[in-house]
């Protein structure tokens, strides 16, 4: 399987993974709509410039392909549950149609990015391991285990591989640090440029923060897997944070005071997600290598090399 198509591949996770892919000796082809908001796309990508909206583009990317990473999302938690109509028309609809494009172009295997953050709801347990009941207390939550049921339905029904990835938090150089999603790299971002740093509700949310190589070397396992009698896995750094507990790994990291604001925490905010993450270990031969010191530490320095008065084209967060 060495002709791979990314959808998103050109946002944080996307241009890691196409990086990696590449260095992996894939042939890899791109279908987004925007630019790299860090750097270029490889002159070896071949770059389809369309979303996923569109149906002609989605069969035209689809068209020898042998793999399929499907990251492309046009939502966060907070938009989605804003707009739930908006994120079933520009995220469901069309990731069903892509589900529906692999079987008919003869695809292999599908990967889907989904979100352990938001898939499982509120944890009745810890860790979450993913036999956890899924009760998404977001709309962002139900439209990606929804995606993951319809590959599960195009598997039974057409016998479509797919593999689906549930990562935590994952974070580091290339998240784009000006928006509001990514707390390592927006809370760098604010202390770089001076400004406060915002946090929701008391700080005592829990996550479980893992650095972005870690989460490639996964996707990268699950495309080489000859084959897997388990379809979903949990992706995470293997030990749960609070958030004030990550600004005193800043504090620590940096060398550097904070100024913190506390504001009304949101409802859809999960309280407290820690993954276990013993399925991909056993079947994808993978865990996460980077601490969390030294994952702030890379992307602290990354952030340093910003010209934080420059701005480039807009994109939806992936």
């Amino acid at each position: 399987m060495n002709r791979v198509l990314v959808t998103g591949g050109n946002g944080f996770i996307g241009s890691h993974l196409v990086d990696a892919l590449l260095v992996a000796g894939y042939r890899v082809r791109v279908l987004d709509l925007f630019d790299r908001r860090f750097g270029s796309v490889p002159a070896d990508v071949e770059w389809i410039h369309s979303d996923i909206n569109t149906e002609y583009a989605i069969r035209e990317a689809m068209t020898g392909m042998d793999l399929v990473f499907h990251l492309a999302w046009t939502s966060i938690h907070e938009t989605a549950t804003r707009d739930p109509l908006m994120d079933i028309t520009t995220n469901l609809q069309p990731s069903v149609r892509l589900i529906d494009e692999c079987r008919h172009a003869g695809v292999q295997r599908v990967i889907f990015l989904s979100s352990a953050g938001t898939a499982y709801g509120l944890a009745r347990r810890q860790p979450v391991d993913e036999g956890h009941p899924t009760d998404p207390i977001s709309a962002y939550g139900i439209t990606k285990l929804a995606v993951e049921k319809y590959l599960h339905l195009y598997h039974h029904l057409y016998g479509l591989d797919y593999v689906v990835l549930r990562p935590s938090v994952p974070y580091g150089p290339g998240q784009d640090p000006s928006k509001r999603q990514g707390a390592v790299g927006v809370f760098l971002y604010h202390l770089a440029r001076g400004l406060p740093i915002e946090i929701w509700g008391d700080g005592s949310v829990i996550r479980d923060y893992f650095f972005i190589n870690d989460l490639v070397s996964a996707a990268l396992s699950a495309a080489q897997a000859e084959s897997l009698s388990e379809h979903v896995f949990n992706l995470g750094g293997g030990r749960g944070y609070t958030l004030n507990e990550l600004l005193d790994v800043i504090r620590q990291v940096t060398g550097k005071p904070l100024e913190v604001t506390y504001s009304e925490g949101r409802r859809f905010d999960v309280p407290e997600l820690v993954l276990d993450t013993t399925r991909a270990k056993r079947y994808l031969h993978w865990e996460p290598k980077v601490s969390l010191e030294e994952g702030v530490a890379r992307t602290w320095q990354w952030i340093q090399t910003l010209d934080h008065s420059a701005a480039r084209q807009d994109r939806p967060p992936q």
